[in-house]
């Protein structure tokens, strides 16, 4: 399976709709390809349950007829939650202000994870209170503190 692919397809069905994908995971359950699908609405963060299944059974029914999954497969989808994912340039800057975790790939001052307020993105990093400014190549996640949710 060519996960770009499967992404890219994906980003395709739901900005036809207005929709856009948050975060998209790859796993195994039960000996099928488990795929988690973090969805919102564009410009909005609140989906509703019928909305998680309306796209449920459109990208099901699209990986069913393209095959581009395979025969064996779990779909999930669902609203990225108050803790979401923030992966791209456009989320760092609409995010600014929020309390969030960084947890990066290897540790920076003695820590590999940072409690701080995003202050935006800027030349391929992302820039924290404190003065912290981390590259994305240098970061495993960043989420929204869900303490501090999302407005």
């Amino acid at each position: 399976m060519d996960k770009d692919r499967v992404n890219a397809e994906i980003e395709s069905l739901l900005e036809k709709e207005d929709y856009e994908l948050i975060d998209l995971k790859f796993g195994r359950a039960n000996n099928k390809t488990l795929l988690q699908v973090f969805m919102d609405k564009k410009g909005e963060t609140d989906i509703t349950l019928d909305e998680c299944g309306h796209w449920s059974n459109k990208i099901g029914s699209y990986f069913d007829e393209s095959d581009l999954v395979g025969d064996s497969y779990i779909l999930e989808i669902s609203s990225p939650g108050l803790d979401r994912v923030i992966k791209k340039e456009k989320d760092f800057i609409k995010f600014a202000g929020k309390k969030v975790k960084v947890k990066l790939k290897s540790p920076y001052k003695g820590s590999r994870v940072y409690h701080e307020v995003l202050k935006g993105f800027e030349d391929g990093s992302v820039v924290l209170s404190n003065e912290l400014k981390f590259k994305m190549e240098d970061i495993s996640e960043v989420r929204i503190e869900p303490a501090e949710g999302i407005s």
